[in-house]
């Protein structure tokens, strides 16, 4: 019961902390309700530069300086379009997407010199809960779905997937920042890089002749496989990525847009009631979020992706 307290404070902290932060973004939106609300705060938009106020403490002058630096290399640097068509302009989810990427390379290579330097196993339970996550990812998502040899070699890319995803999930649950998986061209990229893999590891294992004996079932006519099977299992293997990216960016914001919601009432109404429910409701919703959704979410991802990936290395 000790322990559960402090997380209670927490998300109550946290509740609290969105509804200041919600409330002077209401007053600017005020014509647009809740639509424009949440638009607000879950769309994307290119870092620019902030006014520093005198009377600002000294982390938000160093935080807003760091702000201004960014902006200024989106102005300067990158304010050109790379080969006139993609913009490289840094954005707050690219911002996310980099913390998550720090967040590994602080965990997990710090790890990596203590498990190397442990030769009988660490005693350390940091280190011990790291590897348990490790080898659960291994055991649960790779080895069922790769042979052998193949699932060793799989196990990087799986790891950095699932835990830069999960990353990415928490992030959004922390106040003031944003959900980098709740942007459809970061779940886009990511399932990009599942077809990657599935495409690469068919034609590696089986030759460019993946494209068809890969797909087509084994003894089907090649006129009838051709003209008729082909182009439907080349359509069903695009849209597999195409199903990745809807259900992680979907299942993402869903969440963030009920909570968002039920805060908006407590202004909409201004009633105690109104706003014990509210609060509640979203308690509720984000302690769903940080228990289950985040890491399901990552589970659900990468495990289809081995599925998808590990099915390549087989002909149909």
């Amino acid at each position: 019961m000790k322990r559960i307290i402090p997380l209670v404070i927490i998300v109550v902290a946290y509740v609290l902390f969105l509804v200041f932060m919600v409330a002077p973004s209401h007053g600017h939106h005020e014509g647009g309700g809740v639509g424009e609300l949440v638009t607000g705060h879950l769309t994307d938009h290119v870092i620019e530069h902030t006014h520093v106020n005198p009377h600002d403490n000294i982390l938000l002058k160093q935080l807003k300086g760091i702000n201004n630096a960014i902006a200024h290399v989106n102005e300067t640097v990158l304010s050109e379009k790379l080969l006139g068509i993609f913009d490289m302009r840094i954005t707050k989810w690219v911002m996310m997407m980099w913390l998550a990427g720090l967040m590994g390379l602080g965990i997990f290579i710090p790890l990596a010199v203590q498990i190397k330097k442990a030769k009988m196993g660490s005693e350390s339970r940091w280190v011990n809960w790291w590897e348990s996550l490790i080898q659960w990812v291994h055991e649960e998502i790779v080895e069922p779905n790769f042979e052998g040899k193949y699932a060793k070699k799989a196990t990087p890319y799986f790891l950095s997937l699932f835990f830069f995803i999960l990353f990415c999930n928490y992030l959004g649950l922390v106040p003031g920042m944003a959900t980098a998986t709740g942007n459809l061209a970061v779940t886009g990229g990511l399932a990009v890089l599942t077809l990657i893999g599935i495409i690469g590891v068919g034609v590696i294992k089986q030759g460019p002749l993946w494209f068809y004996k890969g797909t087509v079932p084994h003894g089907v006519p090649f006129v009838l496989g051709i003209m008729l099977l082909w182009p439907i299992e080349l359509i069903g293997l695009i849209i597999k990525p195409f199903a990745l990216t809807i259900r992680l960016f979907a299942n993402m914001t869903a969440g963030h847009v009920v909570i968002l919601i039920f805060i908006y009432l407590v202004m909409m109404f201004n009633s105690y009631f109104v706003g014990i429910g509210s609060v509640v409701m979203s308690l509720m919703i984000y302690a769903l979020e940080m228990l289950l959704v985040a890491w399901l979410q990552a589970y659900i991802f990468t495990v289809l992706s081995a599925m998808f990936i590990g099915s390549s290395l087989h002909a149909h």
